[in-house]
């Protein structure tokens, strides 16, 4: 529903990336910079809420520096905070130093094959509700059941705004079936424009 980016600028330079290229065009730096004065403001939210924090950075990044992460991960697992869902996207999922807490769920972007270790890195390092982002999906991915079963949810977009890449429905029938013989959510985006509309979350939040 929301975004809180205490943190912004990425270093992972993915030729895909949509933050970059926004960045770029408002002349902006996508250097790694630490926001002080940007604040959640969510006591007054509904539960329900949920906010992707970092949206355009990647808070567990090896360059990111330690102390920022502490202040953003000691700020959402304030009590008062305890009424909201906080979700985190890396794609350095083993540096993840944090207990398992209801609201935080925290993903690992995986757009190839060669990414798919990286679950087995999530499984190891947080013990909380675990996702999966495969967005943009760039190719057919066959995934482990052995790593997929210890999934909480899996989230899957195309690439949009270049033509480099076509999707093939194969890709998301494969990830579907998956998804389906495991029992885990999938969330298809509308960008994909699947002929059916499958945008499911996870059922219960604290069966990690």
């Amino acid at each position: 529903n929301r975004v809180w980016n205490p943190v912004t600028g990425c270093l992972h330079n993915c030729w895909y990336c949509y933050a970059k290229k926004l960045f770029t065009r408002f002349h902006r730096s996508f250097e790694p910079e630490f926001h002080a004065d940007r604040f959640i403001g969510g006591k007054e939210l509904k539960k329900s809420v949920k906010i992707f924090v970092c949206s355009v950075a990647d808070l567990f990044a090896p360059w990111t520096p330690e102390k920022w992460r502490e202040l953003v991960l000691d700020e959402i697992q304030k009590p008062e905070y305890n009424h909201l869902t906080f979700q985190l996207l890396t794609k350095n999922p083993e540096n993840i130093r944090l207990e398992a807490k209801e609201n935080i769920w925290i993903g690992a972007t995986i757009t190839n094959q060669m990414e798919t270790p990286l679950i087995g890195k999530l499984i190891n390092s947080y013990k909380g509700l675990k996702f999966l982002s495969l967005e943009p999906i760039l190719e057919f991915i066959k995934f482990h059941d052995l790593f997929l079963k210890h999934i909480n949810w899996v989230i899957v977009g195309k690439l949009t705004g270049s033509k480099k890449v076509k999707l093939n429905n194969e890709w998301i029938l494969s990830i579907k079936n998956d998804c389906r013989q495991l029992g885990i959510p999938i969330f298809l985006k509308n960008n994909i424009n699947w002929h059916e509309k499958i945008q499911e979350f996870p059922i219960n939040d604290t069966q990690y």
